[in-house]
């Protein structure tokens, strides 16, 4: 999403609304992929005297990952507000600062950070999942043809305490 800045940059101090949408890319938080639906960013922005832009408000999303406790799908509402100045003729390869050059503010990079920052620690299916469930190879299995990993291991450990 692109902020077409000219007017600000003519009327230092004067604020000018603005509304978008932007598409954020999956993201790879944590070792696990993170689907993030187009963000809705609102705010306003406003110039100062040397030119830098300042430009604050609100970001707004759904999240889609896989449970932390059962690896369903799952998803969380994102909301993060922002406030930040873009710097005219500053270094865009500066992780440290958000830059820009000409008459247009990219928030591309602005809304995929706040938006990151938004997320939650875990995602959970709901609230109780109970996680994934265990069942005793004992019993007969709730679906014909279910084979369980661990029964040849826990056999073996039978017999070694029959010995």
């Amino acid at each position: 999403m692109k902020l077409n800045v000219s007017e600000a940059l003519s009327h230092p101090g004067q604020e000018f609304p603005f509304s978008g949408t932007q598409a954020i890319a999956e993201q790879e938080i944590g070792g696990d992929l993170v689907r993030l639906e187009d963000a809705a960013v609102e705010g306003s922005f406003l110039s100062d005297e040397d030119g830098n832009i300042s430009v604050r408000g609100t970001v707004r999303t759904t999240a889609h990952a896989r449970c932390a406790k059962c690896l369903e799908p799952a998803q969380a509402e994102v909301r993060n507000e922002f406030d930040e100045t873009f710097i005219r003729a500053g270094d865009p390869e500066d992780p440290e600062i958000f830059a820009y050059e000409g008459h247009e503010v990219d928030l591309d990079r602005l809304v995929m950070s706040y938006a990151v920052m938004a997320l939650p620690i875990r995602f959970l299916c709901r609230e109780d999942c109970p996680g994934l469930q265990y069942r005793d190879p004992d019993v007969a299995p709730a679906e014909p043809g279910i084979q369980y990993p661990f029964a040849g291991l826990r056999q073996l450990l039978e017999n070694n305490e029959e010995v």
